[in-house]
């Protein structure tokens, strides 16, 4: 089960590597700006960041069927809220 992919603004240079760093922490590490990773209940998430235009594209193509899409989301969402 996968979401639709989601673009988030004003992600630049320094709220990435906050980013990275709190993933990071959790086990979950970003190589370069583009790429996939794994996490818990079986969520995999590719993902792009885009340095010219602050955007950060992700994109949840396999997860947990008991976790809505929208929670997801919203938990990146909030780390790059915390970030910036």
């Amino acid at each position: 089960m996968s979401c639709d992919p989601v673009t988030f603004n004003n992600v630049d240079t320094k709220v990435f590597d906050c980013l990275k760093g709190k993933l990071s922490a959790l086990g979950l590490n970003l190589e370069g700006a583009k790429g996939s990773i794994s996490g818990p209940m079986s969520v995999e998430v590719d993902y792009e960041w885009s340095e010219a235009n602050n955007t950060l594209f992700i994109h949840v193509v396999s997860k947990n069927f008991l976790i809505p899409c929208s929670r997801i989301n919203a938990e990146i969402e909030k780390a790059i809220a915390s970030c910036a």
